[in-house]
């Protein structure tokens, strides 16, 4: 796995592009994307301090990644999602993006790709929590395929709570076939125990 900080994040925003664009399609996202609007988004990784980019590489081919940085520095309306529990926001690290193709999934390497991010926000010294966002459709949402496993399920595996926040938008996120943005849920795990009770404000 290769880790990238500041400066040297903008080597690998091509290869996060392909990889939200292609990802990001399936479901539960449904998200109707443009190579220019992700490479304007993800430039912010490139220049956010303390942000980071974890790639995961396979026989010379990209296959997965993980980004974050801390919440402060993300969208104002993302951030609204988050301040409702009693957690400050400044001591927030956001997971962005965990991303895997499909044929790379269900081996550990997200599991992995969280643990080694969670180790280089320890070396920082700044954030006690990690925090996500992600997306929750009705079960009996027509898109949805027969053999779906809930993104919930792996990040309560990992250790990530739902927070009790009434639903909210990814600012930007467009759904395929839609002009409206779609709702999200946030999550947070603890960075220093592994306990992920955010909603009872631990």
């Amino acid at each position: 796995m290769m880790l990238l900080t500041g400066s040297n994040i903008e080597s690998s925003l091509e290869t996060l592009a392909a990889l939200r664009l292609e990802i990001f399609q399936e479901y539960p996202y449904l998200y109707d994307g443009r190579r220019e609007d992700e490479l304007c988004y993800l430039k912010s990784y490139a220049v956010a301090p303390d942000a980071c980019v974890i790639l995961v590489q396979e026989s010379g081919t990209f296959v997965g990644a993980v980004t974050g940085m801390p919440l402060i520095h993300e969208d104002t309306q993302l951030l609204e999602a988050f301040t409702r529990n009693s957690r400050a926001v400044e001591g927030l690290y956001y997971v962005g993006e965990l991303l895997l193709y499909q044929g790379f999934r269900n081996r550990g390497l997200g599991s992995r790709l969280l643990e080694q991010m969670e180790s280089h926000i320890r070396t920082l010294g700044k954030y006690h929590h990690l925090t996500c966002a992600t997306l929750e459709r009705p079960d009996d949402h027509p898109a949805r395929p027969e053999d779906y496993i809930p993104i919930t399920r792996f990040l309560a595996h990992t250790q990530f709570a739902l927070c009790q926040a009434s639903p909210r938008s990814f600012p930007g996120w467009k759904q395929m076939g839609s002009s409206e943005n779609t709702p999200c849920s946030s999550g947070s795990r603890n960075c220093r125990d592994g306990v992920a009770i955010v909603a009872s404000g631990r």
